[in-house]
């Protein structure tokens, strides 16, 4: 049960891609050379030791995007790989969490914003999901931007419900839910819209 909604072209040179197996070394190459900035936000950073850890756990998310259990996705930048994002998803609950990760080059972008919009759009529009949340570290402000740029709902705090390197952090829980989705190009626009406000004050 492969998604037929990808590839999605998001403009601007960002491209979503199924996650397969052969991302692994461009994947593991980013790991590598980031590893200090990615290691204060991701939990398997220092558990990613080699090409054929990565190779292995790309083969989960494709196992999991071919039984539809997932949807896992490899942004590329201008033809590079940039990151991946993707959603884990419970068909009993018709729900899902996103969860994602970028290359410093990438960074600053709009390019998460939009790889998550586009995310949602298929967890509700295409899979007929209720309910798509994301959990980000309180003080992790770059990932919590995301959620609420694009509208997302804080419904709460998870406390201590993650280990990271410097120890357990505290989770904000976002959500939204079928009812409430505007489509991602009405959240991308009125994120703009409110990125302009912001500047114009």
């Amino acid at each position: 049960m492969t998604s037929t909604a990808l590839p999605i072209d998001l403009g601007d040179g960002i491209v979503l891609t199924a996650t397969v197996v052969a991302d692994a070394e461009a994947a593991y190459r980013v790991v590598e050379r980031e590893r200090d900035r990615l290691r204060q936000w991701l939990p398997w950073i220092d558990d990613t030791t080699s090409v054929r850890i990565e190779r292995e756990f790309l083969a989960s998310l494709e196992s999991a995007n071919a039984d539809g259990s997932g949807l896992h996705a490899t942004i590329r930048l201008d033809g590079e790989f940039a990151g991946v994002a993707g959603l884990r998803i419970s068909a009993v609950h018709r729900s899902a969490e996103v969860g994602y990760w970028l290359a410093a080059r990438a960074v600053g972008r709009g390019v998460m914003t939009r790889a998550v919009a586009a995310l949602i759009d298929i967890a509700i529009r295409d899979r007929a999901l209720n309910r798509v949340e994301l959990m980000a570290a309180t003080a992790n402000h770059r990932s919590r931007a995301v959620a609420e740029r694009l509208g997302l709902r804080l419904e709460g705090v998870r406390r201590q419900a993650e280990l990271l390197a410097s120890g357990f952090v505290d989770l904000a829980v976002y959500s939204t839910l079928a009812a409430e989705w505007p489509g991602a190009a009405a959240a991308l626009a009125a994120a703009r819209d409110q990125a302009r406000g912001a500047t114009n004050h």
